[in-house]
């Protein structure tokens, strides 16, 4: 059987309810504290009475010689003919009642008071009679000599203590009953206006749209102190989107300008060849440039994709030792076939040993020095500097003797599609403007950096850092 899902409690709410339950708990105490000492002090008053009376009792007993008599009288006079008793009394001697309240027998047995135990420690015991409340004890007297003892039992009325008691938690309860809405009603109200501010930031949010990003929460009038540091937070979640979604549009812009020019070309070649008959090196030429514009569409694409892999947070690196030497000398080698004609040198110098992903670490390498081939002046050199440690951080430099870049170029260089001749040119030597992006992406994946030195005439210096390893 399944049970529907109950509703979530809103946060005015819970508010509204634990202001309540604090409210009622603190009034609780008070009541109870309250409840307590008002007993208190009335057991406290009837014990001093009882004590009292004692007092004057055995007085009593003294002016009569010890004979119970006189102590009698008293109590008779002190009873006899008040409608409303304060108490009653009774005397016992050697067991027997000796004298005693009219009345007394029937309304409060010699059987229902307790054994007597001295003054100081009067033994007390509730008791109830139709509308009447009675507190009963009992105390030993000082007799005559040769008598035998002589025992006063004691029934105090407290009927208007106790009616007083009861009056008294009969208001605490329609108190309370009155407190709860009272309580629910304030709880909600203060929960609504300490909430307030939520309400605006609601609002703002809800303002904002993809062709809105640049609304920001107004940092005055000043927020409380609680919701300060989420304004801060929100207002630079709205920095961070509307800087990716800028990147988004500029990417989505250069991408469709990267993919239109090869496939413009593509169709071009293949409608000229559809036009009339062509001979057979025609035909070649034609398959040849749409063949180049093939390769560099699938170049294009793989490149993307990889950046897609790598900047995907999910992306796991793989990190291993490894020679930073060796990978270098083993790039070098894929290269050179391309530095061949120029007569370019490649030359290493240093060697390091980094954690880091093999396969990553290479492609980095690579697309820093197929830059550096493509720049640099036929019969100069290719420098690769390694120096550092797992220690340090490994810092692996490649430099070449170019004509250097702008400095205006610069800011932008790791920007995806971006390339320092405006006119990009479709030929696959030229490049996509992807290289240099992923290297980044690669470095930061790391957790390392990556920055680049020009002068223009003078070349150009690719340097890339790797953080040291953890011990």
């Amino acid at each position: 059987m399944k049970f529907p899902s109950l509703r979530p409690a809103s946060i005015s709410g819970r508010l509204a309810l634990l202001y309540t339950l604090g409210a009622l708990l603190a009034v609780g105490l008070f009541a109870l504290l309250a409840n307590w000492k008002l007993e208190s002090n009335f057991t406290a008053a009837h014990q001093d009475f009882l004590q009292a009376k004692a007092a004057e009792f055995q007085d009593d007993l003294n002016e009569g010689g010890g004979a119970p008599s006189m102590l009698i009288n008293e109590i008779l006079k002190e009873t006899d003919g008040v409608r409303l008793r304060a108490y009653e009394a009774r005397v016992l001697v050697a067991g027997k009642r000796a004298g005693e309240t009219l009345g007394m027998a029937a309304t409060l047995p010699a059987r229902l008071f307790p054994a007597p135990h001295g003054v100081q420690s009067l033994p007390l015991v509730p008791y109830q009679t139709g509308d009447t409340s009675w507190l009963l004890t009992s105390l030993p007297l000082q007799g005559a000599q040769g008598q035998g003892g002589v025992v006063l039992q004691i029934g105090l009325d407290i009927t208007r203590d106790e009616a007083l008691l009861t009056d008294f938690h009969r208001a605490l309860a329609v108190f309370f009953l009155l407190m709860v809405p009272l309580l629910l009603g304030a709880g909600r109200l203060a929960a609504a206006h300490a909430l307030a501010p939520l309400a605006r930031i609601a609002r703002v949010a809800q303002s904002i749209t993809p062709t809105q990003l640049s609304r920001r929460i107004p940092l005055d009038p000043p927020w409380p102190t609680e919701l300060a540091g989420l304004v801060q937070v929100f207002n630079q979640m709205l920095d961070n989107l509307e800087s990716s979604f800028q990147r988004l549009s500029r990417f989505s812009a250069d991408i469709a300008h990267e993919l239109r020019t090869p496939l413009s070309n593509l169709n071009g070649s293949l409608e000229v060849c559809l036009t009339r008959p062509r001979d057979e090196t025609e035909y070649r030429a034609a398959i040849a440039s749409a063949l180049e514009d093939g390769q560099r569409l699938t170049g294009l694409i793989e490149n993307l994709l990889f950046l897609a892999r790598v900047e995907n947070p999910s992306h796991a690196l793989r990190h291993e030792r490894c020679e930073a030497g060796e990978i270098c000398a083993w790039v070098a080698t894929q290269y050179e076939a391309q530095s061949r004609p120029k007569g370019l040198r490649i030359r290493i110098d240093g060697t390091a040993t980094l954690y880091a992903d093999t396969l990553l670490f290479r492609q980095a390498v690579g697309n820093v020095l197929a830059n550096a081939v493509r720049h640099a002046p036929a019969g100069s050199e290719i420098l690769l500097t390694i120096s550092g440690g797992p220690a340090s951080g490994v810092e692996i430099a490649i430099s070449d003797q170019g004509p250097g870049i702008a400095p205006e170029h610069l800011p932008r260089l790791f920007d995806r599609f971006y390339q320092t001749d405006p006119a990009r040119g479709h030929k696959a030597a030229q490049g996509s403007g992807l290289g240099l992006s992923i290297v980044r992406s690669i470095m930061e994946l790391h957790g390392g950096q990556v920055a680049i030195e020009s002068v223009p005439g003078h070349g150009t210096r690719v340097t890339m850092h790797f953080p040291p390893m953890e011990a």
